[in-house]
């Protein structure tokens, strides 16, 4: 569900029924454990001889309002251990579970069984459990915490998650304000600025609001979008093509649009605002949406989600370093709220990894469906294959006859201003050395990374084809593939060769950016954490080729050239499988009778019940 769901219609309340008191079940949790956003509580349950033992329990995070803002995956069940999670980004409307105070509450069906309690050991140890989430909103240092107490003044030890959403509390070093203190003039260009941007922000959203009761009674419109200053990625352009090829173009009215980035260094105010309105126009057309990556548009303005579908052909088939609500806790973590969130589907190879798109996303896993990569069809035929292959090596002739290592590292930096590749790591002369008269070595740099490789005196054994438009293409003459956490090793697995991971900085990175996965044990080869061992690996042919294999099993359920044609078939002819039809509608309506409809106010203490029954006389 990617709008926040609305408040209760009294109609069609489930008021819950307290059974607490009857002690069919206790419940204990005695574990807490972290993975990123996600939290797994171990909970002991106890059942009484008169207890139902067949009916499936449910956990909900009940706050102090008394209505339910979450429910706990059941992770796994052992005897009488339920391991539950509960991703604190999303716990099913692509929201944040919000702020409050919140018990367990155990229940089956409409009876609440139990309230969870906390076993004295973990009790003693719960601030250590807790969690608080660092991210940037509105250029301020912002706080999403998550705390774990026991309820006080209480006969047992209730547990208790208190989720807080902080921001700074002007607590700085007092001696670096007062020298820093800024002046009057700064102070007015600040407000300026600020209102400025929201004035922009009020003006797009009137612009998109008035463009879409225009074109609301648009059908089968469908709008490509993607960054100006890129062609349109390959994902794109190959659900396009294939939408022309099968004559789809006589049904749907096809509108491609390249936003430019709000950037003035780049553009002048005069190109922004102009591509700004034409954007909201393009976006109020359709009711389908394609994109490949972060649109900020879809933060600024708020979509006509009930009648748009918007789907993201993410340009990334799937790689180590963690991204969007992956990296909560980082410095350059996003706002609570995001473009990601507005996706209707993502696509995927594998429903084995559907989780971690979902994760960096902030949208349920069930919505990111495994139709393939729609680039890979392309990359996949064999005819696209023999010509491209035929022309690679009359365009560079030094590759015939040799084996080919293609070096394709990720970039280092925060972002697109601070990107680079610290070069002064490698020895270039022993990697020349080692090469012979067996490998010649292309560099393919990360787009962001604007210095040059300094390979110039290496010309007859190296070359930079950082420029070349598609690194697909030098897969096929490659032989062995060095890289780090790029996303390449997804189409590469598929040729079925070796790749080495040249990771100097493993525990560096591990730290800053986090992994998805335990880093050597995902990656589909050796890792070597100095160049010498990258050069002796290379040397001995110390692969761990058998990586590959198990790395193809774990994220690709279909390998075929069909895959655009299911993205076409799925999310635009309407003939998505009926299992995922279902998957997607029983989560829905999870989250709609959580929200709507079920009433825990039978909880109230009766010496609360009874002070506001006394008040409202």
């Amino acid at each position: 569900m990617s709008e926040a769901l609305g408040t209760a219609n009294t109609e069609n309340l489930i008021m819950m029924k307290n059974l607490t008191d009857s002690h069919l079940i206790d419940a204990t949790v005695f574990n807490i454990e972290w993975e990123r956003v996600t939290v797994y509580l171990d909970i002991k349950v106890e059942f009484s001889k008169k207890a139902d033992k067949k009916t499936p329990l449910i956990f909900y995070a009940v706050n102090g309002d008394y209505k339910a803002r979450a429910v706990f995956r059941i992770e796994s069940v052992k005897g009488n251990v339920y391991r539950v999670s509960l991703n604190v980004t999303n716990p099913g409307n692509a929201r944040c579970v919000p702020i409050g105070n919140y018990t367990i509450a155990v229940c089956q069906n409409e009876d609440i069984l139990a309230i969870v309690e906390t076993d004295i050991e973990l009790a003693l140890k719960l601030q250590e459990c807790s969690r608080n989430f660092l991210y940037s909103g509105k250029a301020r240092r912002s706080t999403y915490a998550v705390t774990f107490l026991v309820k006080e003044w209480a006969d047992t030890l209730p547990f208790l998650m208190h989720i807080l959403h902080a921001k700074s509390a002007g607590m700085g070093d007092i001696y670096a304000v007062s020298k820093q203190k800024p002046s009057f003039v700064a102070k007015q260009r600040s407000k300026f600025k600020a209102s400025i941007r929201k004035n922009a922000f009020k003006y797009l959203q009137s612009l998109y609001d008035d463009y879409r009761k225009k074109y609301k009674k648009n059908k089968n419109t469908v709008l490509f979008l993607y960054e100006d200053g890129y062609n349109m990625a390959s994902n794109l352009s190959a659900v396009e093509k294939r939408l022309r090829e099968r004559e789809l173009d006589k049904e749907f009215t096809i509108l491609e649009f390249a936003w430019k980035a709000d950037d003035p260094a780049i553009y002048s105010l005069k190109e922004r605002l102009h591509n700004q309105k034409q954007l909201m126009k393009y976006l109020a057309k359709a009711n389908v949406i394609f994109c490949d990556n972060y649109v900020p548009a879809f933060t600024r303005v708020r979509m006509d989600l009930e009648n748009t579908t918007i789907i993201n052909l993410w340009h990334a088939g799937i790689g180590f370093k963690a991204v969007g609500y992956s990296r909560w806790g980082h410095l350059a973590a996003s706002q609570p709220f995001l473009a990601h969130r507005v996706y209707t589907y993502g696509v995927c190879g594998s429903r084995q990894v559907s989780h971690v798109f979902a994760e960096a996303w902030g949208i349920n896993s069930e919505r990111v469906l495994p139709t393939g990569m729609p680039r890979m069809d392309k990359y996949l035929d064999k005819t696209h294959r023999e010509e491209t292959t035929k022309k690679l090596y009359e365009e560079y002739p030094m590759c015939k006859g040799k084996k080919v290592i293609l070096f394709a590292p990720t970039f280092r930096g925060n972002n697109h201003p601070d990107a680079h590749y610290p070069f002064e790591i490698m020895d270039f002369d022993k990697l020349y050395e080692l090469c012979g008269d067996e490998y010649v070595v292309l560099f393919k740099m990360h787009p962001w990374i604007s210095q040059s490789v300094p390979i110039e005196k290496y010309s007859d054994k190296f070359l930079d084809l950082t420029s070349y438009h598609d690194i697909n293409n030098l897969f096929y003459i490659t032989d062995l593939l060095i890289t780090d956490y790029s996303s390449c090793i997804y189409e590469f697995s598929l040729m079925h060769k070796p790749m080495l991971f040249f990771a100097f900085d493993e525990m560096q990175y591990s730290i800053s950016r986090g992994f998805h996965h335990d880093y050597r044990l995902a990656a589909p080869g050796k890792v070597c954490n100095t160049f010498d061992e990258l050069l002796k690996a290379i040397k001995e042919k110390d692969f761990e080729y058998e990586k590959v294999e198990d790395y193809i099993a774990r994220n690709f359920d279909i390998i075929d050239s069909n895959s655009s044609d299911r993205v076409i078939d799925w999310f635009l002819l309407d003939k998505m499988p009926q299992k995922y039809v279902d998957e997607i509608n029983a989560r829905d309506e999870e989250m709609k009778l959580m929200y709507e409809q079920l009433d825990f106010v039978s909880l109230i203490p009766p010496e609360v019940a009874e002070d506001d029954s006394a008040a409202e006389s």
